[in-house]
C-alpha cells in the first residue's frame, strides 16, 4: 500500500515558520543571562564568572545563524514538497528549538555530559539539514538548475558539522577546553572544501 505524500508547490510556508522558529531560538538564548544581583563592588566578578554562559552564547548564536544561512539557501532551490517533506523540517525545527537547553547547562555547568548533550544535539541537527536536502534531491523537489553532481556534492558537504560536532564530543574525553574550540574547524574544513570541489549552486 502506498502512502500518499500529497505533494504541492513552493515553500513559502515552510519559510514562514521556519523563519519564525529560528528568530525566537535566537531570541531566547540571551535569557539565560540575569543582571548580577551583588553590590556595585563586586559586579565585575559577578561579571567574569559569567564568562562560561557569554561563549556558549556566542557560539551557539553563530552556528544557529549559520545553520539559518544555510535553510535558506537550502529552501531556496526546493520549489517542491510533500508531507515527508514537510515532517522532515519538522523534525529538523524541533532539535532547533531545544538548543537554548543545552545551551545554558554548557554555560551554567560546563561539564563533559553538559558538551556531549550539547554537540549531539548539533550533530542532530546537521544530519536533519543532510536528510531535508538529500531527500528533496531524491524526488526531484529541487530546481532544474541544481544537477545531480551539485546535488550530491552538497549532501556531503553538508555533513561536515555534524562530523565537527562528534569529534568534539571525543575531544572533550581529553581535553574539555578545546572541545569548546573544536566547532571552529566548521569554517576551515567548509573553506577547504570548496576549494576542493569549488562553489556549487547553492546552498
Amino acid at each position: 500500500m502506498r502512502v500518499r505524500t500529497v505533494e504541492g508547490e513552493g515553500v513559502d510556508r515552510v519559510n514562514a515558520i521556519s523563519d519564525g522558529v529560528f528568530a525566537i531560538v535566537l531570541t531566547l538564548l540571551v535569557l539565560q543571562f540575569e543582571v548580577p544581583d551583588v553590590p556595585a563592588a563586586d559586579l565585575w566578578p559577578a561579571l567574569r564568572a559569567m564568562r562560561p554562559l557569554v561563549v556558549s552564547y556566542l557560539l551557539t548564536f553563530s552556528v544557529v545563524g549559520l545553520y539559518w544561512v544555510v535553510h535558506h539557501n537550502l529552501f531556496d532551490r526546493v520549489v517542491r514538497h510533500d508531507r515527508v517533506l514537510l515532517y522532515l523540517n519538522l523534525l529538523f525545527l524541533l532539535t532547533v528549538s531545544f538548543l537554548p537547553f543545552p545551551t545554558e547547562l554548557v554555560g551554567v555547568y560546563g561539564t563533559r555530559l553538559a558538551w556531549t548533550l550539547y554537540a549531539v544535539n548539533f550533530a542532530v541537527i546537521g544530519l536533519l539539514m543532510t536528510c531535508i536536502w538529500a531527500y528533496a534531491a531524491r524526488r526531484a523537489f529541487l530546481a532544474a538548475e541544481v544537477g545531480e553532481r551539485t546535488a550530491r556534492l552538497v549532501t556531503l558537504r553538508s555533513l561536515i558539522s555534524p562530523a565537527v560536532f562528534l569529534v568534539s564530543i571525543a575531544v572533550s574525553l581529553v581535553n574539555l577546553d578545546a572541545a569548546y574550540l573544536t566547532p571552529l574547524l566548521i569554517v576551515p574544513l567548509q573553506a577547504l572544501w570548496v576549494r576542493r570541489y569549488g562553489r556549487p549552486s547553492r546552498p
